[in-house]
C-alpha cells in the first residue's frame, strides 16, 4: 500500500496519517535565526517584485519567517511561523496519484448485491432438493409453483374434520413414503388430473343398488372392459390387454362404485379432455349396439326404483372429465365416508385385496 492509500485509509477512518504520508523539512544548523531578516517579495504569479519595499538581500528559502508587503500585494501581511510551516503534505499525497484514488462503493449497493447473492444461494439450495411437499389453500396456486419444480404431482385432500379441502405439491416417492404410513382414516386424498397434461384412461363407474337389484357389478365391468378394448382396437389399432387394467372398488350395501384405470404401455391420451372424448365414443356405440343386442341393456341403470320406463342411463359417470379433475386415490375414503377404494383382485390387482 502507497502513500496515497494509507491517507485515503485515515481520511476514511479519522485518524491522522501515518509519518510516511508526511514529509519535514529540515532545519539549518550552522547559521541562527537572524531577527528582523528581509525576504524577497513574490507577486502573485511567482516571480521576484521589481520594486519591493522591503528591498535588501534576500536570505536563503528555508528560512521559516516570511513577510510579505501589502503596497505590492493589495494583501494584509501574512506571516507565516515556524510552528505552522514544520510539517507538510507532500504533493503527491494531496492531489493524488496520476490515476487516481479508487471511488468507494456506496453501501447501499453493496448490501444488495449481498441480498442477491443470499437469495440465489437459498434458491440453489431448494433446487437440490430431491422432494418437494408444499400445501396450498387454493388449486392455482398449487398449480402455479408446481410449474417451477420438475418431477412433482398436484393432489388434493379433505381436512378428516370439517372436509374442508387443500392442494398439496410433491414427488411420487416423497408422497407415497408418507401416505402408506398415514392412519387409514385420515386418508382423503386425490389425483389432481392437470388440464393440458397426459393422461391414462380412466372411469368413474356407478349405480345405486337398491333402485337397480337385479344389476351385476361386476359382469357390468367386465362387458365395458371388452367394449373398450376393441374400440382401442379399431381407432388406434392398438391391441388391448386386461393386465393393463387396475379397478377398485368403494362399494357399500346402497351403492355400487368403482374405479377403472387402464395404463397402456408407453401410451397415454393428451389430456384428460382427449380421454373423455373417447369415453364419449365408447358410450355412443353401447347406444348403437343396444338395439342390435340384448346384451349391452346390461349397462343401463335406472335414476330411480319406480320409475316405469326402461332404463335409459348408462352406469359410466361422464362428467369426470372435465379441466383438473380430482381422481380419488386407492385406499383413500371421502371425508366422513368409511368406503376405502381398495383393489378388487381382479385384472393387474390380482393379489393386491
Amino acid at each position: 500500500m502507497d502513500d496515497v492509500d494509507r491517507l485515503f485509509q485515515c481520511f476514511k477512518c479519522g485518524i491522522s496519517p501515518p509519518p510516511s504520508a508526511m514529509r519535514e523539512r529540515k532545519r539549518r544548523k550552522n547559521k541562527p535565526k537572524q531577527e528582523g531578516a528581509k525576504h524577497e517579495v513574490f507577486t502573485a504569479s511567482g516571480t521576484p517584485s521589481p520594486r519591493s519595499a522591503c528591498r535588501g538581500k534576500t536570505t536563503d528559502s528555508t528560512e521559516t519567517d516570511i513577510q510579505l508587503c501589502p503596497e505590492e500585494l493589495g494583501l494584509s501581511t501574512v506571516k507565516v511561523n515556524k510552528s505552522n510551516c514544520g510539517r507538510q503534505i507532500s504533493p503527491v499525497v494531496f492531489y493524488g496519484t496520476p490515476n487516481g484514488v479508487p471511488r468507494k462503493r456506496p453501501l447501499s449497493l453493496l448490501r444488495l448485491l449481498h441480498e442477491i447473492r443470499v437469495d440465489l444461494s437459498k434458491e440453489d439450495k431448494s433446487d437440490l432438493r430431491k422432494e418437494v411437499w408444499a400445501t396450498f389453500p387454493r388449486q392455482d396456486e398449487a398449480i402455479k409453483f408446481a410449474k417451477g419444480h420438475a418431477n412433482v404431482h398436484i393432489y388434493s385432500y379433505q381436512d378428516h374434520f370439517n372436509g374442508q379441502r387443500r392442494f398439496l405439491v410433491s414427488t411420487y416417492k416423497e408422497f407415497w413414503q408418507r401416505y402408506k404410513t398415514m392412519d387409514p382414516n385420515f386418508r382423503h386424498h386425490y389425483e389432481v388430473i392437470q388440464e393440458g397434461l397426459p393422461c391414462h384412461l380412466y372411469f368413474d363407474l356407478e349405480f345405486n343398488k337398491r333402485d337397480n337389484p337385479e344389476k351385476d357389478g361386476d359382469e357390468m365391468v367386465d362387458l365395458l372392459i371388452s367394449i373398450t378394448l376393441q374400440a382401442l382396437l379399431d381407432k388406434y389399432s392398438i391391441e388391448g390387454n386386461e393386465d393393463w387394467i387396475i379397478e377398485l372398488d368403494s362399494s357399500t350395501t346402497e351403492k355400487f362404485s368403482r374405479h377403472l384405470i387402464m395404463r397402456m404401455p408407453k401410451t397415454a391420451f393428451k389430456d384428460n379432455s382427449h380421454a373423455g372424448a373417447f369415453v364419449t365414443e365408447i358410450c355412443s356405440r353401447i347406444r348403437s349396439a343396444r338395439e342390435r343386442d340384448a346384451n349391452f341393456e346390461k349397462l343401463f341403470i335406472k335414476k330411480d326404483s319406480n320409475s316405469a320406463e326402461s332404463p335409459s342411463q348408462l352406469f359410466v359417470d361422464t362428467a369426470v372429465y372435465s379441466r383438473n379433475r380430482c381422481f380419488r386415490l386407492a385406499l383413500s375414503s371421502k371425508a366422513g365416508k368409511n368406503s376405502f377404494l381398495l383393489p378388487t383382485g381382479r385384472f393387474k390387482c390380482k393379489g393386491m385385496v
